[in-house]
Parts: C-alpha cells; structure tokens; sequence
C-alpha cells in the first residue's frame, strides 16, 4: 500500500513539474512530450528516474538508459554519446527554448548534418515500436576466411574444401549440395570457390541461422533451364561473386543445379567468405545535409512503419519533404502518385521531379534527338542509354526519358508500386529505380533495403542492377560509371518483370534486361 501511494505520489509530481510553464517550453520537452516532432508516446518516468536526496526530498534527473532505445549507442553513429551527434552531448541548458540540433528555421546547426544518422544506422533504434530505417547503410571490411566446419552432409571429401591446401578437393564426382558453418552469425558479402574446371558449374548459394529456414543470398547472373545462378567457371582459380543479402547468416549451402553433369575429382578445390563492403547515405548516397530534402519542422514520429500510401495521396507528408521553389512557385518535392498526362512531353516541362531537378540538369537528364532548343541532345547525354539500340529515325534512345515517360494511353499505365505494398499504383518516377540514401548496387539503384518492412530484407534484391565491365561481363563490385560497358538487371524467371517478382514495377520486357554502351 505504502508503495502504491509513493508510486502516484511520483507521478503527481511528475504531472505538476511538466505542466509548469518553465518546464514545458524547453526545447528537449517541446520535442519529445509536447509533440513537436510527434507523438513519441513518452511518460515522465521513461526518460526520468527519481532520485532521493539527502534532505529527504526527491529531484527527477536524466535517466539515460531511457535514451537508448531511440539514440541507439549501438549503431554504427553512436546516437548517445558521440561528442557532436550524440543526444547527451546537445542537451539545452535548463529553461532553454533553443534546440542545439537546429536553428530557427529548423536548418541543422553546423556540425551536426549526421545528426539523423544517431538514430538511422544499423542500430537498434525505435520509437513507438517502430523501427529507425537504416539510412547510413552498412560498412565493412575484412579479408577471406574459411568456414570453421563443414555440416555433415552427403558432399563427398567436402572437409577438403576449407583446409588451406589447393591441392585437394572434391572427392567424388556428382554431389549435389554441401552446407558450410561460419561459427558464429555474422555479416558477408563475397563468396569464392577455387577450381580447376575446363568447363563451368552452376550453382545456388543460400544462408540460414538455424539449419532449417534458408534464405536465398546469392542469385548470381547467369541463368539455365529458367533459374537463376551462380556461375563457376571456365576460368580456373578463384572465383568469387557478391552476395545480393547481407543478412547475418551462421551457415551457407551450395547447392549445385544439373547434377546429371559429373565434376572431375579435385575439381573444387578451396571455399572462401568475406565481409568487404561499404554502402549508405554517406558512402555512395547524396551525401548531402538531410535537410536540402526533408522538412525537419515537419510530424517525425507518427507511429507508422511507412507513412506514405499510395491512396492517401501522402507522399510529401509520409517522407517528410520539403517543398521546391521552382521560379516564382513552390511546388511538391515529387508528384507520386503520377496523374495527369505523363508522356514524353509532359515529363521534359512538368514539375513531377522537381527536388531531383533542383540538383540534377534536366536537359541532360531528359534530352535526345527529338527534343527541341536545350532539349535537343544527339546523342543523349545520359549515361542510361542503349548505344546497340535505336529508334525509328536511327537515333539512340534516352531511357531516363523513357521510362518516366510511361506507358500506355498518355503514358499513365500504373506501373510502379510506389508505396510498396505490391500492387502497382502510378507511371514510374524517378524514386522507381533509385534509392537517393545509398545503395549496394551503383548509380544509387533500388536493391530494397529502404522498402523492406523496417528491420527486414524482405524485398531485398529488387531489379537487382548491375554494371557490366570492359569485357561485358556483369561485375557486382564496378561502381565507377566510366569502367562501365552497360548494366544488366536480374533474372528470376520467365516472363516479363512484375512487383510480385521484382517488388518494383512492371516490365514491357523480361525481368532481365541487358543494355550496352560507350562510357
């Protein structure tokens, strides 16, 4: 009885403390109890503990570990305690009204652009039971290293594939899988087989926790009798290829397609993983303040996984963006869902893209040899286009301007799921195809981390775009636009690209599509 009527008392206090006007108006409480930055469903004893004085009296302090679950000191920023992006170093002064983060037009303060990062990195940040979305990416590095043990399975001689010596290997000629355990869960991104092949192997790489669900993590760009695979050979020696998920993962099994074909004894020879990977926001992102993009006075914390839907027509909202002064007006960031009429025409003159036009030139962007004063460029400017195809009149498409340009009846054909829910619902833009915070894949390409469910790689590879290299093979590792001969997308199956396949858009062409060109 006697604590249940301390317990209220604290509460009262607690009550009459943050109702009063001193406290009410500081910048930390109109940020995380007033509302400000939305409902973070916060009570008074969840950032404070009440502390016993030697008076017998009872102050209220900080309680940081009441800080954690939003500041995650786990991440790759340490929201918590890192000395200029850190929430216990950027706390006002008592009273204060002026936040340390922003200034009063809500810009962030300088030294403190990465401030968004101490809660959106690979940590363990949520608010309201919703998870902080990794924008910063992951970044990693380390050198090959073998398997600690090989699970038992039917895979004859497999041991000798991660002893160290090159000069043994499989033992018998037709196995079709072997499992490998790392020793513990943990993140990789490359894998490699040593092997003395005159011709090639074909396999499918997949990761698992638990030896029971498995989890594709490599679909590698070759394909045969309608699946998608890694391709081993004809090279000997080692080949390695990057993995399409970077889940953590505690064992890794190949499983070989076409058994009926024998492998030559000591063919394979050595297995090898690593984890040598950087990507993220300010790794091979923008780069840039988030506020040149986002409205920081704007709700934040709303409860919701992913605000934006489609059918609310909430996409300035749910993304929290900033409007765009275009000349004397101020315009959407984007105009997603598209509406109105969407051709070629329309995109090169409209304001659907106007904070990817605030930076970018729209007549490189969206020139070629039909567009009319700057619009005119022959041959295009842009680096996605196909040199081996042309048009018509014999010109060399742009297929930026083809693809926002849409389909169908004034290029409206609903396309694209543009709140990922995978039902397409609006002509592609350019938040279609690519990921503005960073992504594994080059030019900034959709591969579904940011679409995935918060704290899953549930749509994880998407179209899955990667460069080809000087000899028109795919190379998952080229970033550099200039080594680059042309992309190529990913295969899954026959038939034309779907959102159910893809989780992005509607292909008028195979999921796999190939596209060539001089840098």
């Amino acid at each position: 009885m006697k604590y249940k009527l301390l317990k209220g008392c604290l509460f009262l206090l607690a009550a009459v403390c943050f109702s009063s006007s001193a406290y009410a108006g500081t910048a930390i409480h109109d940020t995380h109890v007033n509302g400000l930055k939305g409902d973070f469903g916060l009570e008074c004893l969840d950032c404070h503990k009440t502390v016993w004085t030697e008076y017998f009296s009872i102050i209220f302090v900080l309680d940081e570990e009441g800080c954690v679950q939003c500041h995650s000191p786990d991440g790759a920023y340490d929201g918590m305690n890192d000395p200029d992006i850190g929430a216990l170093n950027n706390l006002p002064g008592n009273y204060s009204s002026e936040s340390l983060i922003y200034d009063e037009n809500g810009k962030l303060r300088l030294g403190k652009e990465n401030w968004c990062l101490g809660c959106h990195d690979d940590g363990t940040s949520s608010a309201r039971d919703v998870a902080a979305p990794n924008i910063a990416g992951k970044s990693l590095s380390g050198d090959w290293q073998s398997p600690t043990a090989v699970v038992e399975n039917d895979f004859q001689g497999a041991e000798n594939l991660i002893d160290g010596d090159l000069a043994t290997g499989n033992v018998a000629e037709n196995d079709p899988e072997v499992i490998f355990d790392l020793g513990t869960a943990q993140d990789i991104t490359h894998v490699r087989l040593n092997v003395v092949l005159d011709g090639a192997t074909h396999w499918q790489v997949y990761g698992s926790n638990d030896l029971i669900t498995w989890d594709r993590i490599l679909y590698g760009s070759s394909f045969r009798a309608g699946q998608a695979n890694w391709e081993v050979g004809p090279a000997q020696g080692w080949v390695e290829y990057r993995l399409d998920k970077f889940d953590p993962v505690r064992y890794v099994k190949l499983v070989r397609l076409f058994t009926q074909n024998r492998v030559p004894v000591n063919a394979l020879v050595e297995f090898e993983f690593k984890a040598d990977i950087q990507y993220g926001y300010l790794a091979n992102g923008h780069k840039i303040s988030c506020d040149n993009c986002h409205d920081t006075t704007s709700i934040h914390v709303d409860g919701i996984a992913q605000t934006y839907k489609s059918d609310l027509n909430n996409y300035t909202d749910g993304y929290r963006l900033a409007d765009v002064v275009v000349g004397s007006d101020i315009v959407p960031a984007l105009e997603i869902p598209r509406v109105d009429c969407n051709n070629s025409d329309s995109v090169k003159n409209d304001n659907d893209f106007a904070l990817c036009l605030s930076c970018h030139d729209r007549y490189n962007l969206l020139g070629d040899a039909n567009g009319v004063g700057d619009f005119y460029q022959n041959p295009p400017l842009t680096n996605f286009r196909n040199d081996a195809k042309i048009d018509a009149n014999g010109n060399v498409v742009n297929d930026h301007l083809r693809h926002l340009g849409g389909r169908g009846f004034c290029g409206n054909s609903m396309d694209w799921d543009s709140d990922w829910d995978g039902v397409a619902d609006s002509p592609q833009s350019c938040t279609a195809c690519h990921n503005v915070h960073g992504s594994p894949n080059p030019a900034m390409t959709r591969h579904g981390e940011l679409t995935s469910i918060p704290g899953t790689s549930g749509k994880v590879p998407m179209f899955n775009f990667q460069y080809l290299n000087s000899e028109g093979k795919v190379d998952p590792d080229l970033h550099d636009v200039m080594e680059s001969t042309g992309g190529q997308t990913q295969f899954y199956s026959g038939g034309p690209g779907t959102p159910e396949k893809n989780n992005t858009c509607r292909m008028c062409h195979n999921d796999k599509v190939t596209y060539t060109r001089t840098p």
